[in-house]
């Protein structure tokens, strides 16, 4: 998620550390896992490692014109196009992936960043403005025929809290896409600045009616980030001023929506920890339902029994009451912790539906498995196993079905 990314969030950037370890460590080949895409139906999303793009973090959707989908990574290990796994790759901060159905009712995607250019250094698909400072993609909508996509702003920091991530977020942008339907390759975007905050960012956008609604969440070194909500008007969207800062407002805590990005009075809508969601609207039951991860680094993973929990909450109304979580799926890959060969160091993290892909059976669901270093550990040590861990750092899907027989909360819920 991010990943823990001081909780979900910041784990991604752990392979910072990898990156100078990838001239000395193999593993399963990439190729071994290409032939994946040749059988998955389109309404189960994967993510094969073709053509330089080795795995990724994090996976927001955006659905795009002429029924494909826009998918939004995180840090990301590239190398050359016939490169069969990440010995020697190097990584960039964002990529992003276009899929669509071919004839045969499969999903296939390509992927897209810049790459090598003429110093012979590959970037993200949107680079950051240095060396030091870069963006994550933080979801992203369509909004009157043009893609916008949400950049949390990213700089390298001393390490802090559980996990000793290297990083501090630092502001949130907005980009704005004409033409969509045009060839990644020829986007140009155009970047508004939405906050310039220290201590806040959004994880989830939704257009509702005549706003944009901010899912943010506050940034507290304890590893804990709380959600509250902003929004600003959609006409400010159509088009945008170099900062839309002065168009936000802010909910309360008394319900009243009042001017600024302004998370010390802001009414906190879910008080666990999470960074990214998703957010959608069920038509069927008429609730807006939320769904994340949530990670707990304390004691390390599993030692908290919801770290390997998927989790949702459902409101009628965006500015809630949200209903407490509920556990919609434990993650295979953390529930066999409780078996003596499990990797301590696993953690995942980045739940999000995709309901564009929904059927009978539910819709996708995906997250991301990663590596972290434990106290005490050597991060080179447990970083090279990431390396050679072909079935780790990238999305992995699961259907749920995200209706539930009883709104009751079951009686193992997370603490608050």
């Amino acid at each position: 998620m991010m990943r823990s990314r001081s909780g979900p969030t910041t784990t991604c950037l752990v392979v910072l550390i990898a990156t100078s370890l990838t001239a000395c460590f193999a593993g399963p080949r990439a190729s071994d896992h290409l032939a994946e895409r040749d059988a998955t139906p389109c309404r189960s999303p994967r993510f094969p490692y073709q053509d330089g793009w080795l795995g990724a973090d994090s996976a927001y959707s955006v659905s795009l014109p002429g029924k494909r989908t826009l998918w939004l990574f995180g840090d990301t290990f590239v190398g050359s196009p016939d490169q069969p796994d990440r010995n020697g790759s190097s990584l960039v901060h964002n990529s992003i992936g276009i899929s669509r159905c071919d004839a045969d009712r499969r999903f296939e995607v390509a992927y897209f960043w810049n790459r090598s250019s003429g110093d012979g250094a590959s970037r993200g698909f949107i680079p950051g403005d240095d060396s030091k400072h870069f963006y994550w993609l933080f979801d992203g909508f369509v909004f009157e025929g043009e893609l916008f996509l949400g950049l949390l702003e990213v700089s390298a920091a001393e390490p802090r809290g559980p996990l000793n991530l290297p990083f501090r977020f630092s502001g949130m942008k907005l980009a704005r896409i004409d033409h969509p339907e045009d060839d990644p390759r020829t986007w140009q975007p155009e970047l508004s600045r939405l906050t310039g905050r220290s201590d806040a960012f959004s994880g989830a956008m939704v257009i509702h009616e005549d706003h944009l609604y901010l899912f943010a969440f506050i940034d507290r070194d304890a590893a804990q980030h709380p959600r509250f909500l902003a929004r600003l008007p959609a006409a400010a969207l159509r088009d945008p001023a170099p900062s839309l800062a002065d168009d936000i407002e802010t909910l309360q805590r008394d319900g009243s929506w009042q001017p600024g990005f302004d998370p010390d009075r802001a009414k906190i809508l879910m008080d666990d920890n999470a960074t990214e969601m998703s957010v959608h609207f069920d038509a069927a039951r008429s609730k807006w339902v939320a769904l994340y991860s949530h990670p707990n680094a304390s004691g390390g993973f599993p030692a908290d029994p919801f770290a390997d929990a998927i989790l949702s909450r459902t409101a009628d109304r965006l500015e809630g009451p949200w209903s407490a979580p509920r556990v919609v799926h434990r993650v295979a890959e953390l529930a066999v912790a409780r078996g003596a060969r499990h990797d301590r160091a696993t953690i995942c993290y980045g739940a999000k539906a995709h309901v564009q892909y929904a059927s009978d059976r539910g819709a996708p669901v995906t997250y991301t498995c990663n590596l972290y270093t434990p106290d005490g550990a050597d991060p080179y040590r447990v970083l090279a196993r990431l390396l050679g861990r072909m079935d780790l750092y990238r999305p992995q899907s699961v259907t749920l079905p995200l209706r539930y027989e009883s709104e009751r909360q079951p009686a193992n819920r997370p603490a608050q």
